[in-house]
């Protein structure tokens, strides 16, 4: 799933989709959006609510916040990883077909303060962080022995 604009609140609750790498769910979070012109803006901020990533057990969220806006106090659930060069792999093509969809052109997306950055320095990765509570019960029951 892309999603241009944001979320105001409980992004991707309790997501369980598995590994993005391996076949598992994920969402694009882009926080821009057009202007009465038409010409593309970036939002004050990517997302403006607590609890993104809820209580999350899989999937990941890959939020362009080329500032670093986001904080760890949003997160409820989830933590900040780097974006790989396998990240990238997988959602560039969803970025393309935003960009056939939307118009909305990937390097436009890459581009801060008119610099074309790469990708890891403009999306950030958040996945699930482990709690026990979400870890399967024989993981938990091996971490207690």
């Amino acid at each position: 799933m892309v999603i241009n604009g944001t979320c105001l609140d409980y992004l991707a609750e309790s997501f369980m989709a598995g590994d993005p790498l391996d076949g598992g769910g994920f969402a694009i979070l882009n926080g821009v959006a057009f202007d009465e012109d038409g010409r593309l803006y970036e939002l004050d901020t990517p997302y403006p609510g607590g609890n993104l990533f809820s209580l999350a057990s899989g999937g990941a969220i890959y939020v362009r916040d080329p500032r670093g806006l986001l904080e760890e106090s949003q997160l409820n659930g989830g933590e900040f990883a780097a974006l790989t060069p396998e990240d990238w792999a997988l959602i560039r093509p969803y970025l393309e077909e935003n960009e056939r969809l939307f118009g909305i052109p990937v390097d436009d997306l890459l581009s801060v303060d008119g610099r074309r950055l790469p990708p890891e320095q403009v999306y950030r990765k958040i996945r699930p962080a482990g709690h026990e509570a979400l870890m399967p019960e024989e993981a938990w029951v091996k971490r207690m022995v």
